[in-house]
């Protein structure tokens, strides 16, 4: 050692150094796309999927996963379930913010858009953890100590304040959607989150503003494809696409899917929908199942007949023919789910009869309606909605209604929604004024974005989560299916009731509609303060 001078100065060649980095515009774009990349924690199709388990749409049954807790509210602050209390991401804006001036930009303009893009995905970041969490410790400088790190959380209305003011600062410096990269944070995206920020804050008119200027911009439109086919990798960079996390297959940037698969062809069954979920979809003429039968059209032992197509598309319920081609992929593999109930022979989806077989007797069908399209389920690429249309057009529809205002814009943008989807026109002589039309957007919000992260927050904004989760039943169809198929070309079924699943308490009260801070955050920094009720 002591006779090579350099040997202990030479750069690494298997990491990136700070002393030879930010310096070109590949040095930047690497370091805005590490930015990007921590999106999957908290918008990529993982955590989205799961996090619909916390709501009354889907059900996790492993405990372990860190979703169920939150869903029936026996958080604890030593056992908080997921959780979203970290700072990587928002330290790496914060890094790239604080060096990318040193870049040997090619324009300025350029510089700006990406600094819009880095800084949107700072502001998304705080976003979702002042809603989980309120107050959050804040902070728009790198933090080169423990001790600079042990900050008390700020107020949630100043960092409120701060996402507001940073994406209207952005919105000018970033591109159309056209004109931007698949996967990029565009103008309208920036938009989609000012509108979902104002939504959730019930501040209607603002958020249409922002809804009307993404609807105005002529950047989208409803593709003309089946709702089902909308989600088929195929199809995910369609024209309803605002912004998704994009997801490569093989790399270390995929989508993991069997805890979402059924357990005939080698998935855990780790989130199914409920039967709750399935009840609140129409049936095929726009009426609901409860108007269905009191007209005697509606018949309960085979209540998968003549659905809004979004059930069909979205939940893979018993009696669908599903993936023969897995049969030689998987041993002990059935291409339909015959064998779902309690009578006659149980295969391994059998609810109670293996613990990785759906508890309700239901499965998620929606971006799984063809495995084939992944050559391996266990690094698919999958590129997950943050940000569709559809959300835009129910927000204009909700913004009028909400502010008893123009409710013939509202039924129009509802039916450009349900339409794509299959589904008639609003009957205007049924839903006519704000409270009949405050529940029809409700219920199309539900099924539309079904899977997709998005109930839960819809249920706390609107002053119903504690009412639907407190004491909530997961429950099981119970019966057979048959030998004879129906005009979808499914196989009937004969239900013969529902059955509360055993062991699922739910115990989910007001102060759980925050997340608590980890207890072993707390351990560390000696600022914080916790959660009321924890």
């Amino acid at each position: 050692m002591s006779s090579c001078s350099d040997f202990l100065d030479r750069y690494p060649v298997d990491a990136l150094s700070p002393s030879t980095f930010w310096q070109t515009e590949d040095d930047a774009y690497l370091a805005m796309v590490g930015c990007y990349n921590r999106l999957e924690p908290i918008y990529g199709g993982y955590n989205m999927m799961y996090w619909d388990t916390t709501s009354d749409n889907l059900f996790n049954y492993f405990s372990w996963e860190g979703y169920k807790p939150i869903a029936s509210g026996n958080m604890q602050t030593s056992d908080t379930g997921t959780s979203f209390f970290n700072f990587l991401d928002i330290r790496s804006c914060n890094e790239y913010l604080a060096n990318e001036a040193t870049v040997d930009w090619s324009t300025t303009e350029k510089q700006n858009q990406y600094k819009a893009e880095v800084r949107t995905l700072r502001a998304m970041f705080y976003f979702w953890k002042t809603e989980q969490y309120g107050d959050f410790p804040f902070f728009t400088d790198v933090l080169e100590t423990p001790e600079e790190a042990q900050l008390a959380r700020t107020d949630v209305a100043t960092i409120r304040e701060f996402i507001v003011s940073e994406l209207k600062e952005c919105i000018p410096h970033l591109p159309n959607k056209n004109g931007t990269a698949q996967g990029r944070i565009n103008k309208q995206a920036a938009e989609a989150l000012l509108m979902r920020y104002y939504l959730y804050q019930g501040d209607y008119t603002n958020a249409l503003t922002y809804a009307k200027s993404i609807h105005e911009s002529g950047q989208f439109a409803m593709p003309a494809m089946s709702y089902a086919d909308a989600f088929l990798v195929a199809n995910q960079y369609n024209s309803e696409t605002i912004l998704s996390h994009s997801y490569l297959e093989s790399t270390s940037n995929d989508l993991y899917l069997p805890p979402f698969m059924p357990n005939m062809i080698g998935g855990w069954s780790s989130v199914v929908p409920t039967v709750d979920l399935v009840e609140s979809y129409e049936m095929s003429d726009g009426r609901t199942i409860e108007e269905a039968k009191r007209d005697g059209d509606y018949d309960e032992s085979n209540p998968f007949i003549n659905r809004d197509p979004r059930l069909r598309a979205s939940v893979l319920y018993p009696g669908q023919i599903y993936h023969d081609n897995y049969k030689n992929t998987y041993s002990g593999c059935y291409n339909s789910l015959l064998q779902y109930f309690a009578n006659g022979d149980k295969n391994d989806d059998y609810g109670i009869n293996a613990d990785n077989a759906s508890k309700t007797g239901l499965q998620v069908k929606k971006f799984l309606q063809n495995l084939d399209q992944f050559s391996d389920v266990n690094t698919a690429s999958l590129h997950f909605p943050i940000f569709r249309y559809a959300e835009v057009l129910l927000t204009i529809a909700e913004c009028h209604i909400e502010l008893n205002q123009n409710l013939s814009e509202a039924i129009e943008c509802i039916n450009r929604v349900r339409n794509r989807a299959g589904m008639p026109n609003v009957d205007t002589g049924k839903y006519a004024d704000q409270s009949s039309l405050r529940t029809l957007v409700r219920r199309e919000r539900r099924v539309e974005f079904a899977g997709e992260g998005l109930r839960r927050a819809d249920l706390k904004r609107w002053g119903l989560l504690t009412s639907t989760l407190a004491g909530f039943d997961i429950l099981r169809y119970d019966g057979d299916v048959t030998t004879t198929l129906n005009a979808d070309g499914d196989y009937n079924v004969a239900i013969t009731g529902k059955s509360v699943v055993s062991g699922e308490t739910y115990n989910f009260k007001s102060h759980n509609e925050l997340l608590p801070v980890p207890l072993t955050q707390m351990e560390l920094n000696p600022n914080l303060v916790q959660n009321p009720g924890y």
